[in-house]
């Protein structure tokens, strides 16, 4: 069955007439040499998804004719990913598997123990790799990324109003992410992962006082970007259940 390539069209551009312009065009066009005739899919990043029909393909742009639209109903389950800042991490890599894997939103905060300072984090080609990275997985729900610059009580502060608290701590060895998942199921969750030199005493307190409950990964000494993806792929079993009965 032919399954029509994803472009990303922003919210604000879908009203007629429908066209794609800068680097969505020159894939379309050059990369993959697409023609007048063919289907293909658009998503808007909030949840919106339409079928399309290329009418023209011309220098900078394409025109389109829409056949259909869904929106998608916002997920049940959602992670906020809050990831203490590593100035090395393999950033375009994190990213795309995040999106991936569903990710809802990627916090990036300042820990005492970070390698290098959130402020001076160079952001270029962010936004263009996690929109990549939805097409490849045809996920409708493209993530915000947000900074905190001002430690932990910026990240308690944004986790108020959110169902599960969960941190991600090498000293603890007996509450498991798994067990927690089995026995919670919780829906909408903050998952807190610390820096590779780990988080100081102070802020786990900080943490544990604000309600986040200190979970395990397993006995075995993970990567970072490791231990930022498991809850993640986690969480994606559970929601399929495959494997979970």
């Amino acid at each position: 069955m032919f399954n029509p390539p994803t472009f990303f069209l922003g919210p604000e551009k879908w009203q007629e007439p429908y066209r794609l312009e800068q680097g969505e065009a020159h894939h379309l066009s050059r990369v993959l040499r697409i023609e007048a005739g063919r289907k293909i899919r658009l998503i808007d990043g909030q949840g919106r998804e339409g079928m399309f029909r290329v009418r023209k393909v011309a220098k900078n742009h394409v025109l389109l004719d829409l056949e259909h639209t869904r929106t998608w109903a916002e997920p049940q389950s959602k992670i906020h990913l809050a990831l203490a800042w590593n100035k090395g991490f393999r950033r375009s890599w994190l990213l795309e598997k995040a999106v991936e894997l569903g990710v809802w939103r990627i916090i990036l905060w300042q820990a005492r123990r970070s390698q290098g300072r959130t402020r001076e984090a160079s952001q270029d080609n962010w936004q263009g790799k996690i929109i990549a990275a939805a097409k490849q997985s045809q996920n409708p729900w493209i993530p915000e990324t947000t900074f905190f610059h001002h430690g932990v009580d910026e990240l308690i502060n944004h986790s108020r109003k959110i169902e599960s608290k969960l941190l991600l701590w090498e000293e603890e060895k007996q509450k498991s992410l798994m067990n927690y998942y089995l026995e919670q199921k919780p829906e909408e969750k903050i998952v807190v992962v610390g820096p590779e030199g780990g988080l100081d005493n102070a802020e786990v307190e900080a943490l544990v006082d604000a309600g986040f409950t200190c979970l395990t990964l397993g006995p075995k000494v993970l990567r970072w970007e490791t231990a930022a993806l498991a809850p993640l792929y986690l969480d994606m079993l559970f929601r399929s259940g495959i494997g979970l009965d």
